[in-house]
């Protein structure tokens, strides 16, 4: 862990305690996981398909409902919140952007969901935009990019909605040489 105090790295403390989830009477998909993740921490869900990482990853955005546990952010229990409530943002394996607006727009979609005017979402939106190695594709359409920017696209979009967004001040930190994520925690 960091000597940086938790006001200097930013970011929310998220606690994940007994969570189990099962759709209906079908057996549970997701069986006691417990995990804590202090700010500006990366974690990493592996396992084989239909294990269960998407739905804890759903169930922390607030778009699944919790059979048991709790979910954490700041000691505060959040399972009763709204996902528009949580502030968290999931980039999706198939993106989920938006085809009829501009790489620009998608990135600023969740600014002008919290009601944030147009040109300071645009202006936050073309600082994600730099960050992550896309500024000056803000004009183009999601198909008009190859599928790396476009998950770049999606992972700006994702930053966009966190209140102590990361890398601020930081640059291209967040992105490899070559364009990618950059690796985390010696990753």
């Amino acid at each position: 862990m960091s000597d940086l105090s938790l006001s200097q790295r930013g970011g929310r403390r998220l606690d994940v305690e007994g969570v189990w989830k099962s759709y209906g009477s079908q057996p549970f998909v997701v069986r006691d996981v417990s995990f804590a993740l202090e700010p500006g921490e990366f974690l990493t869900l592996l396992g084989p398909s239909g294990s269960g990482k998407t739905t804890i990853l759903m169930l922390i955005a607030g778009f699944e409902t919790l059979s048991r546990g709790k979910i954490r952010v700041d000691g505060r229990d959040i399972a009763g919140q709204p996902p528009e409530q949580r502030n968290f943002g999931i980039v999706f394996q198939g993106y989920a952007l938006f085809p009829h607006m501009s790489v620009l727009d998608n990135v600023a979609f969740p600014l002008r969901m919290k009601g944030v005017g147009m040109r300071e979402r645009l202006r936050q939106a073309g600082e994600m935009l730099e960050k992550v190695g896309l500024d000056g594709l803000g004009s183009r359409r999601p198909h008009e990019l190859s599928g790396g920017p476009q998950q770049r696209v999606a992972l700006a979009r994702a930053l966009e909605r966190l209140p102590h967004r990361p890398g601020a001040g930081r640059g291209r930190s967040l992105m490899a040489k070559n364009g990618s994520p950059a690796p985390q925690n010696g990753a």
